[in-house]
């Protein structure tokens, strides 16, 4: 068996990634940090790629799958390299004891991150094997030609992979000093036969004919059922409890409370939820929990004129006193993750003497945080630990905490038999990280030809990557001085004005905030794009040409993304009948995609109701691994920006979280789908870009622009409601 070693592998390729994994010591006991953003070292080598005796190619999977099939993505880079299919590769999602850390599934950054990487080992897998086919026939490598799944002669002769391996292990190293072989991926002279081409999903039947996949499927003998109480927010004490009941539910077997951790562990799922259902918790929270507070602490007008704003994001000779055309106010909501699958795990305990003395199986964006936050939690060495990823139903920066595992923990801890833990809907909106509102004051000014002279963005938001117990609470302040990068994503416009300043305030809000798909991105375009389609108005200018006319010089790849959708919008004609208006928006993420969106609504005042009938989207992320993939994932941003326009929005109570299903947080349901027009701006020549969230960014302000050409009336709060536009 031939196989491929990651021994410093990702290091000796120049793999680089956002962010770092920091562990900060006390005393004799490390606090991790998540993310995971980490590189293997040499003491950590292990199986990535393999050719088998038969022929056949096994990858472990580097990413954790939640539906962005970015793994399908690296699996056809494989193909490409070894010359076989995609349907040729066996592929397996590793446990985090058979491979290196890797890093968290996260940031649209898996093609980007990972695409080379995975190109350097299959081609220095393929060329070994051109090496060892050459030393058997006794030839020059030079002679020995590709073929499919093995090589030819030049005088025709074939060599399968299967014929180059036995059953001994190959060892193939990266050599760091050496320059890496033609990696077919990325020869732009080369016709691809796997990368660029549609792939239908790796395990797409499993998830279409309801094989177990998720950790809710996990089965185990002697398994137990349990389930915690959830806070209204992460740092919530408990002042009472009431178990008045709940020793008498048939198969109740134990109550567990430890600190601020209350739970039941019970014989089935029903005694668990009748159980549950008995024990009443009441919560001290250390602030008040109520819209009103929110709304007081995103009061950008009240801080701007304080001079309260702490954080310069960019300046560039700002003035305070320009004639400002363009004086809005923005509002954007906070918003919940609501996976559609709420999580589960599994843990259980082994004996002294096993392999591994814990065994968590989950559905997590980041195994190795959660293997470093038992060990922390457990006080077990991290060697001692092995999670078992499993796939997610969905993740969107929700499911990067240590939070259901800690309950299965717990009570496996507990009780001393493994237990299951599965969440209901209402614990997935009690736990979310959700993003944050925040508030946006925009001022702009242009000289006499309308060109842009004056940029100012000041907002306020909450906390995102440096959210409240995502650090040690002596830490976070420290952290906190360096920026969130969470807050200030999108924020920088793309737009030239020879006078900007852009600043910000990020505060702790009374609610738990986190990681959310685009981060603070959307937030921003919303603002950003929404003022610059409402100074083209003011100016009598058609909003594409005008917003392509004020770009920085240095982004064709944004002005031919939104060139290309206006094309779209076109050949569909917009009703000329009164409430129909069709709106255009475009940004870039993390400075690497870009994307352009237009949205057709209609506004009938008569049932007072705003419909998106249909959209456009133009994306460039660089080279287009899999089109089809990264239409679903346009698509799915369409659907995403529908809900966060109209329809999202957690609803906050006194001292509670309101919303705890889909009855009370709306999300986009098939009626109110619009339909939708995607186009891949393939570069062959640029290193995949991510498309994940990106589409996001832009969605919603289309939208917001389409009901302003509808009305006449500017939305300035999201989600946008039809007594907003009245």
């Amino acid at each position: 068996m031939a196989q491929l070693t990651r021994r410093n592998f990702l290091i000796a390729t120049g793999w680089i990634a956002a962010g770092a994994t920091v562990l900060y010591k006390l005393g004799d006991r490390a606090i991790a940090v998540a993310p995971t953003i980490i590189f293997p070292d040499e003491g950590m080598a292990a199986t990535w790629i393999q050719i088998r005796p038969d022929g056949s190619c096994l990858m472990y999977f580097p990413r954790m799958d939640m539906g962005q099939n970015a793994n399908t993505g690296l699996a056809q880079i494989v193909a490409e390299e070894l010359n076989i299919s995609i349907n040729d590769i066996e592929a397996v999602q590793p446990s985090t004891s058979e491979v290196p850390p890797l890093a968290v599934t996260a940031g649209s950054m898996s093609l980007t991150a990972f695409s080379r990487p995975t190109a350097i080992a299959a081609a220095t897998l393929r060329e070994n094997m051109r090496e060892r086919a050459a030393k058997m026939l006794k030839l020059s490598s030079k002679d020995i030609l590709d073929d499919t799944a093995g090589f030819r002669t030049t005088d025709g002769r074939m060599v399968n992979y299967a014929d180059l391996v036995n059953l001994s292990a190959i060892y193939v190293e990266i050599d760091e000093e050496s320059p890496h072989p033609n990696l077919y991926t990325f020869d732009t002279q080369r016709q691809k036969k796997q990368v660029g081409q549609p792939a239908r999903p790796l395990g797409i039947k499993g998830i279409v004919t309801g094989a177990p996949l998720y950790s809710a499927d996990v089965q185990m003998k002697d398994v137990l059922f349990g389930r915690a109480v959830r806070p209204p927010v992460h740092n919530a004490e408990i002042a009472a409890v009431d178990t008045t009941g709940v020793n008498t539910v048939p198969g109740f077997l134990k109550l567990v409370q430890e600190d601020k951790f209350i739970g039941v562990i019970c014989k089935t799922p029903g005694s668990v939820n009748a159980a549950m259902s008995r024990l009443k918790v009441t919560w001290q929270v250390k602030q008040p929990i109520n819209q009103k507070e929110i709304d007081r602490l995103v009061n950008v007008d009240k801080e701007l004129a304080d001079g309260n704003l702490e954080n310069t994001f960019h300046e560039e000779s700002h003035r305070s006193d320009a004639n400002w055309k363009i004086d809005l106010r923005f509002d954007v909501q906070i918003q919940s993750h609501a996976a559609q699958e709420p999580r589960a795990a599994i843990a259980r305990f082994n004996d002294e003497g096993s392999e591994h003395l814990l065994e968590i199986w989950t559905g997590t964006q980041d195994p190795w945080a959660m293997k470093r936050f038992a060990a922390m939690h457990t006080g077990l060495d991290e060697k001692a630990i092995v999670i078992y990823p499993q796939r997610m139903g969905g993740g969107f920066g929700g499911r990067e905490h240590y939070e259901v595992e800690y309950d299965a923990v717990c009570l496996t801890a507990a009780i001393g038999r493994p237990v299951k833990v599965q969440w209901t809907r209402r614990d997935e909106f009690m736990a979310a990280r959700n993003r944050p509102a925040s508030a946006h004051r925009i001022r702009i000014a242009t000289d006499d030809t309308g060109k842009l002279s004056d940029w100012w963005h000041a907002y306020i938001s909450g906390h995102v990557i440096f959210a409240r117990d995502r650090l040690p609470g002596w830490l976070l302040p420290v952290a906190r001085l360096a920026g969130d990068d969470g807050v200030v994503r999108g924020a920088n416009p793309a737009y030239a004005a020879p006078h900007q300043r852009v600043e910000y305030k990020d505060v702790d809000f009374p609610v738990d905030l986190g990681v959310w798909r685009s981060l603070n991105a959307a937030p921003s375009l919303f603002a950003i794009e929404s003022a610059m389609d409402e100074l083209a108005l003011q100016l009598g200018e058609d909003p594409v040409k005008y917003k392509i006319s004020q770009m920085k010089g240095e982004l064709p790849r944004l002005k031919a993304c939104l060139e290309r959708v206006r094309d779209m919008a076109k050949r569909r004609p917009l009703p000329q009948s009164e409430g129909y208006g069709r709106g255009f928006a475009c940004g870039i993420y993390e400075g690497r995609c870009f994307v352009a969106v237009s949205a057709d609504v209609h506004v009938d005042r008569e049932k007072e109701q705003i419909t998106v009938e249909h959209m456009c989207c133009a994306q460039d992320v660089g080279m287009a691994v899999n089109p089809d993939q990264l239409s679903a994932q346009m698509e799915s941003n369409m659907a995403w920006s529908v809900g966060m326009a109209l329809l999202e929005q957690l609803e906050v109570g006194d001292d509670d979280i309101k919303s705890s299903n889909f009855d009370n947080y709306p999300i986009v349901r098939m009626a109110e789908m619009p339909s939708v027009d995607t186009a891949v701006i393939d570069q062959p020549a640029i290193p995949p870009a991510g498309a994940g969230e990106v589409a996001l960014i832009a969605g919603p302000p289309a939208i917001a622009n389409a009901i302003r050409r509808a009305t006449g009336v500017r939305a300035l709060k999201l989600p946008i409601s039809f007594a907003d536009i009245e």
